[in-house]
């Protein structure tokens, strides 16, 4: 079995390290406030989330996780949210469906059994009735069932997506309902950090200043370290420290990537027991972007020529991209243009900004750049 994961929400032997920021989680969310985590993708926001909700669930707390990805209309908002409330009142689920039936308008729950013999929650529509009336009920849900005993915790995964949601009407609803829920908290999260950071922090916006915002860095190298080796070393697998580390700084700290190439790697070596080199490492990564080649060329492809260009001076440079001589090596334009294509990147997902520098979302990806521009 590969003893390393990545793709999926990773637990138990795979995850590892977070002790502060799940601690501080933990904390916040129980003391009754709300939170905002956000963090690039790929740095494992969703599973330290999730591994704090599990803690809180084993110290009483009734937990919620709900990602709006996969939410693309207000129905399926009511939908979703409604069933993840109805699973967390299974053991008496008949009472439920008949508090529902009181508190949501709108709709007609019902029950239904499956071939295994588990019940199952739906509802039909009740034609005429105005949906945003059911909305506001179902969004106050959890209140009505949470109490000064029993405090409910509810996290919106990739948050910023709510904007699509009928433009900000649908924001500002959900924060005009939730400011009156005493014992309810609320964690927010994304990867599109720009745009959740402004939803939290830009006045005219409705959730400006109603939760604590909580960057989430990469993990300390050090217990990427110790991670390494300690996996590899279950297979009789040995990794030097100094290789690790350039592991490590070959996918810039990232914890997705740190697993992705260490299976990779872990593939290679299996049957031959070989210690790890840096030359396993550079193969791992040659054969990923390989794999990947035909998305970064239609990524590529998809940027005008002056973007390419762009694209390619941030592939060999992190910071002073908008300096005189980054602009004559590269033949780059006015810095506002230069800007322009960057904000483009960041919209997109391409890049992210740390104060003056910019990192790719997907190191392999500027490796692809520095060998095909």
């Amino acid at each position: 079995m590969n003893p390393f994961k990545y793709g999926n929400i990773v637990s138990g032997e795979y995850f590892y390290d977070r002790v502060n920021e799940l601690d501080r989680i933990k904390k916040t969310l129980a003391g009754g406030n709300n939170l905002v985590l956000y963090a690039p993708r790929r740095y494992g926001k969703s599973s330290l989330v999730k591994k704090g909700l599990e803690k809180l669930e084993r110290e009483g707390f009734k937990t919620l996780y709900i990602d709006f990805m996969s939410i693309y209309s207000r129905e399926v908002f009511i939908k979703n949210y409604s069933n993840a409330i109805v699973e967390k009142e299974l053991s008496s689920i008949e009472k439920t469906v008949k508090k529902i039936a009181k508190l949501i308008r709108g709709i007609v729950p019902t029950i239904s059994f499956n071939s295994l013999g588990n019940p199952e929650f739906s509802f039909l529509w009740v034609d005429g009735k105005d949906k945003l009336k059911t909305l506001e009920d179902v969004i106050n849900l959890p209140e009505k069932f949470a109490s000064s005993k029993e405090h409910w915790i509810v996290a919106f995964d990739e948050f910023q997506e709510i904007t699509k949601l009928n433009g900000e009407s649908f924001e500002k609803l959900l924060r005009s309902l939730i400011q009156h829920h005493k014992n309810v908290s609320y964690l927010f999260l994304g990867s599109r950090t720009h745009l959740l950071k402004d939803m939290f922090s830009n006045i005219n916006r409705a959730f400006y200043n109603s939760a604590m915002l909580m960057n989430l860095e990469t993990i300390d190298e050090k217990y990427s370290i110790n991670y390494l080796r300690k996996q590899f070393s279950k297979d009789k697998i040995n990794i030097s420290v100094d290789v690790a580390k350039y592991l490590i700084e070959k996918v810039n700290s990232i914890p997705y990537y740190i697993q992705f190439i260490a299976s990779e790697i872990w593939q290679q070596v299996i049957n031959k027991k070989e210690e790890i080199t840096n030359s396993h490492i550079d193969e791992a990564i040659k054969t990923v972007i390989e794999l990947k080649s035909d998305y970064y060329w239609e990524l590529t492809s998809k940027q005008t020529n002056y973007r390419k260009k762009v694209l390619y001076a941030l592939s060999n440079s992190a910071s002073g991209i908008f300096s005189k001589e980054t602009s004559s090596k590269y033949t780059l334009g006015p810095n506002s243009t230069t800007q322009k294509a960057i904000n483009s990147f960041i919209e997109n997902g391409i890049i992210e900004r740390f104060n003056n520098r910019f990192e790719f979302s997907d190191p392999f990806y500027k490796l692809f750049l520095l060998t095909n521009l």
